[in-house]
C-alpha cells in the first residue's frame, strides 16, 4: 500500500513539475512528437522543485520514471497520448565504476567509463501480441528488458496455447555495450534503447557518462549484473584523444595508411564483411611508433570484429594475438 501511495504522490508531483518548472521545454517535445521522442531533465532541478522526489528516483527508478511518462500523458493538452522517454541528467548519485555492485542493484547510478565494445543494434519486444489457437482472440502483452512475459490462460475460452505474431507486435531498437575503465578488470553490460543506439556513434576507448539502473539477470555462471541505460554522454568524440601521447593519428601520413590498408584487403580479414572497414596494427601502434604507417603493418578489420580484438587484447597488439583472434573468430586458416 505505501508503494501505491508513493506512486499516486510522485505521479501528482511530476504533472506540477511539468506543467511548472519544465512547461517550455514538455510542450517543444510535445509540438515534434512522434519524430522527438525524449525529454531530458536536469535533476538539479528536480531536487531544488522537491527533495523528496529526487530522492525517490534514486531510490526506485522503474516506478519513479513510469510516473513521470504518465505524467506527460496526463497533462498533455495537443491529446497526442505521448510515449516519452525521460531521461535524467546530472544525477547525484555518482559512484566509482568498480564500486557498480550488489547494493546499488534496482538504484539509479551514474559512473563514467570507457567502451570496449559496441555490438550492432537490434530490435527487442517491447509490446507481444499473442494469438489463442483456440478462438483467435489477440492479447498484447508488455514485455520486460531482462525476460520474456506469455499468456497462460485465454480469458475468451479458457485455452493455453498461443503464437507470437510478430508483425503485430510492437518493436524497439537496442544494442549492447560493455565497458570498463583503467582502474580495473571488471567489465559491465549496458542496454541501450531506441534513440541512444547507434551503428557508428559508439568507439573503442570512448569516455563515457552513464546513467541507468543496475540490474541482475540469471545465466549459465550464475547472476550477472547489467545496467538498463537512461542516459549516455559521450565524454570526447574519437578514440584519438586516448593515444595522444603517443602521436597524431589526425595527420595525413596516417590518414593515408588507413585508406591503403583497406583498399588493399576490402574485406575484413576476419569476418569477411565489407561494411564498416578499419585499419588494424598488426605490431601495436602503442609500441612501435616506427611501424604506424608502414604498409606491412595493417590489416582490414571491421568495426565489430576491431572492437572485439581490443576488448579480448587491449591495445598490445602483437602478430600472435592477432593468429589466435582470427582462428578463434574468423576465417583463418593458416
Amino acid at each position: 500500500m505505501d508503494n501505491i501511495n508513493k506512486t499516486k504522490t510522485s505521479l501528482a508531483k511530476f504533472e506540477e513539475f511539468f506543467s511548472t518548472v519544465y512547461k517550455d521545454e514538455v510542450m517543444e517535445v510535445l509540438e515534434k512528437y512522434p519524430e522527438e521522442r525524449t525529454l531530458v531533465v536536469d535533476y538539479e532541478n528536480l531536487e531544488m522543485f522537491d527533495p523528496d522526489l529526487a530522492d525517490l528516483l534514486i531510490e526506485k527508478p522503474d516506478e519513479v520514471i513510469a510516473a513521470s511518462q504518465k505524467a506527460i500523458k496526463n497533462i498533455d493538452p495537443l491529446m497526442k497520448d505521448p510515449k516519452l522517454d525521460i531521461k535524467f541528467k546530472n544525477v547525484s548519485n555518482c559512484i566509482d565504476f568498480v564500486n557498480a555492485d550488489s547494493k546499488y542493484i534496482g538504484k539509479l547510478i551514474s559512473f563514467e567509463a570507457k567502451v570496449m565494445e559496441a555490438k550492432e543494434p537490434k530490435p527487442i519486444l517491447d509490446i507481444a501480441v499473442y494469438e489463442c489457437r483456440g478462438c483467435m482472440s489477440l492479447r498484447e502483452i508488455p514485455q520486460t528488458i531482462n525476460s520474456s512475459l506469455e499468456p497462460s490462460l485465454c480469458p475468451e475460452c479458457g485455452g493455453r496455447s498461443f503464437r507470437l505474431l510478430q508483425d503485430e507486435s510492437e518493436f524497439l531498437e537496442s544494442q549492447l555495450l560493455i565497458v570498463s575503465s583503467d582502474d580495473t578488470s571488471k567489465s559491465l553490460k549496458v542496454l541501450l534503447l531506441r534513440d541512444e543506439c547507434s551503428f557508428d556513434l559508439y568507439s573503442m576507448g570512448q569516455e563515457v557518462r552513464i546513467t541507468g539502473i543496475l540490474k541482475s539477470f540469471s545465466s549459465n555462471y550464475g547472476y550477472e549484473y547489467f545496467l538498463e541505460c537512461n542516459l549516455i554522454e559521450i565524454l570526447n568524440d574519437s578514440e584519438d584523444s586516448e593515444y595522444d601521447e603517443y602521436g597524431n593519428r589526425n595527420s595525413p601520413e596516417y590518414r593515408t595508411w588507413q585508406k591503403v590498408v583497406i583498399d588493399s584487403d576490402r574485406v575484413c580479414q576476419c569476418c569477411g564483411g565489407s561494411k564498416h572497414l578499419e585499419a588494424h596494427h598488426i605490431f601495436s601502434y602503442q609500441n612501435n611508433p616506427s611501424y604506424r604507417v608502414n604498409l606491412e603493418n595493417g590489416i582490414a578489420l571491421c568495426k565489430w570484429c576491431h572492437s572485439k580484438y581490443h576488448s579480448y587484447y587491449g591495445k598490445d597488439a602483437s602478430p600472435k594475438s592477432l593468429i589466435r583472434f582470427l582462428k578463434r573468430f574468423g576465417r583463418y586458416d593458416g
